[in-house]
């Protein structure tokens, strides 16, 4: 438990460690809600994600501090933050937080029911939930996600956590055997983008298609595992702006000797990001789904929908119907969308030319490219460039 000790209500500086590893999106953002929360506000000097010798988020010992904002993932850093017996705010949840006073998290109920909704609206009868052994999310948070499908009126089937298969390989095979059992189509919830990423790594080597097989979102958002992700990963936005805002907050009111009214506070995610691991219609039609599959293989090697018909024995009418009903868009269309996402993701991950990118994702010319991007997007391709590198540093 954190420390029970009175602070004096009179303003005085004060010394806060942040324990929140920088090295994802979630962490990133948390951090940086935090120093803007404080920044020319409260008078606070912060240390961030300080490491031992080993490399462990961990508070030196000469540090003489007032309060903890952190993230807890192991029973060691627990041990750490307790050991230090100051006021800690935890930002995220898991078993080694079950006795913390203060918090500010997820709420895990919201996340699953956003998951689930967004499913349901792709038309999807079929739910699992992927979340093999990882300190990064609680186990309850499959037993969450399962509880709100099945009160809905269908089934859900979980890959087991299990503290006992952590290698790698061990995971691939019983989560290809467990993938290949599955009733398809098949929307998979995942703990958060790394079991994501490597779910989609799994489908790819079992001949498993996304998202027309099984469908994946994960249960956070990071830029660049989301992005790499082959196809993209669809992701849930979390507001860890207010979780960050939050705990500043809470902290400054123990600071000033005040009980936080809302000690454990949850606070529900943003939205779906919608990419292209999840941009699917759960329907019967093997015509629409093999155009689009066709589509999403080969549209950076500049096909036409003429391409798509000599690939699939339908009319170019009824592709064009199938398609406005299923997507409210042309064939066209959706080549124009792949070849896009294409082009967002070599934008941010490669320092490729923009006439290079163009060739690399279906486009005659940087030009073509350039009107196509503008026109879909507001912004030049080099515009995108800048905004998103700057996010990610």
């Amino acid at each position: 438990m954190e420390s029970s000790r009175s602070f004096p209500s009179t303003e005085s500086r004060r010394n806060v460690a942040v324990l929140i590893d920088p090295g994802d999106s979630w962490g990133r953002r948390v951090i940086l809600a935090v120093s803007a929360a404080v920044r020319h506000l409260l008078p606070w000097d912060l240390l961030i994600a300080p490491q031992d010798d080993q490399w462990r988020h961990r508070i030196p010992q000469n540090w003489h501090g007032d309060g903890i904002i952190t993230e807890v993932r192991d029973e060691k850093t627990a041990q750490h933050v307790r050991s230090l017996d100051l006021p800690t705010i935890h930002t995220s949840y898991c078993d080694n937080t079950r006795d913390s006073r203060y918090r500010v998290i997820t709420d895990d109920r919201k996340r699953a029911e956003m998951a689930f909704h967004h499913f349901l609206e792709r038309g999807f009868q079929n739910y699992a939930y992927y979340g093999p052994c990882n300190q990064r999310y609680p186990e309850s948070r499959g037993e969450i996600f399962r509880d709100v499908v099945v009160a809905a009126g269908y089934e859900c089937d979980v890959f087991q956590h299990s503290g006992t298969q952590r290698n790698p390989d061990a995971v691939r095979i019983r989560a290809t055997h467990w993938l290949k059992q599955l009733a398809r189509p098949v929307a998979i919830f995942a703990g958060d983008p790394h079991p994501a990423l490597q779910l989609t790594q799994i489908c790819q080597a079992a001949g498993i298609h996304i998202p027309e097989d099984v469908a994946v979102l994960a249960g956070d958002s990071d830029d660049v595992l989301c992005d790499i992700a082959d196809p993209p990963l669809s992701s849930i936005l979390l507001a860890c702006e207010q979780i960050g805002a939050q705990s500043v907050n809470m902290l400054q009111s123990i600071f000033q000797g005040k009980s936080p009214e809302h000690p454990h506070l949850l606070v529900p995610p943003m939205r779906v990001l919608v990419r292209q691991s999840t941009d699917i219609l759960a329907v019967k039609d093997e015509f629409f789904s093999q155009a689009l599959r066709f589509i999403r293989e080969n549209a950076h090697h500049g096909i036409q929908v003429t391409d798509i018909l000599r690939h699939v024995p339908i009319s170019r009418r009824g592709l064009e119907q199938r398609f406005l009903r299923y997507l409210n868009r042309s064939p066209a269309d959706e080549i124009r969308k792949v070849r896009l996402e294409r082009v967002k993701y070599l934008l941010v991950a490669t320092d490729q030319s923009n006439e290079q990118i163009a060739i690399a994702s279906g486009f005659s010319s940087s030009s073509q490219m350039g009107v196509v991007f503008r026109k879909m997007l507001g912004m030049t391709p080099m515009d995108f460039r800048k905004a998103n590198r700057r996010r990610d540093q």
